[in-house]
């Protein structure tokens, strides 16, 4: 996840193992989660490939938890909250707001900021209980930039209106409202995905370095 194998790497059990210094058994085991989780591709004779992730793969992540996650609010709304939740969901709320305050985005709110995110997110998918539900959204959430804690720190109107829609989702879930909560969560998670696609094309579009 940092970038120290590139995509498209290959990756052996033995010669990862004795550069680990471990034996093989907990390798093979790693790789074959990794795998599960759709970050490596598995080649019978040959090892492991470091999964490649281009812009249309991103996006497509995106439609998927954009889907699964409305299902979650739509679950919600549904049924209803208990109290317990609705705290946790409005402690998020105030910590997004309270941050918010500052008029401008500050280093040292990133991680509180990220930590709200993913934790508004996933209470109310743990709240769903349903098993297929949270696991098939985990592991779409395993690959790269699609988890709750990425966030895109560089523009304070984003965030601002990114957390205005945490709030209409919190509501329309109180409220019972199951269309609209549904809504509101796949409008929050597609905005993300546009501004992944606007950034992307911004970088292809830019001259190379030292070129006008």
């Amino acid at each position: 996840m940092r970038g120290d194998v590139a995509p498209g790497s290959h990756l052996m059990e033995k010669p990862l193992a004795e550069r680990l210094g471990v034996s093989r058994t907990p390798v093979r085991a790693a790789l074959n989660a990794l795998a599960q989780e759709g970050l490596l591709i598995y080649r019978p004779q040959r090892g492991y490939l470091v999964r490649i992730f281009g812009l249309k793969e991103v996006v497509d992540a995106y439609r998927v938890r954009a889907n699964l996650e409305g299902l979650a609010c739509r679950i919600l709304a549904e049924k209803g909250i208990d109290s317990s939740l609705d705290e946790v969901l409005e402690a998020a709320l105030v910590k997004g707001d309270e941050i918010l305050q500052a008029g401008h985005l500050r280093d040292e709110d990133n991680a509180p900021w990220r930590s709200m995110n993913e934790t508004l997110h996933q209470s109310i998918l743990n709240a769903t209980t349903n098993a297929s539900l949270i696991d098939v959204t985990r592991r779409t959430l395993a690959l790269p930039f699609l988890s709750a804690r990425v966030v895109h720190w560089y523009d304070y109107e984003a965030l601002k209106g990114s957390h205005q829609l945490h709030h209409l989702i919190v509501r329309a879930i109180r409220r019972r409202e199951a269309d609209r909560a549904e809504a509101a969560m796949r409008e929050h998670i597609w905005a993300a995905a546009e501004v992944i696609s606007h950034n992307y094309e911004e970088i292809c579009a830019a001259p190379p370095p030292g070129k006008l």
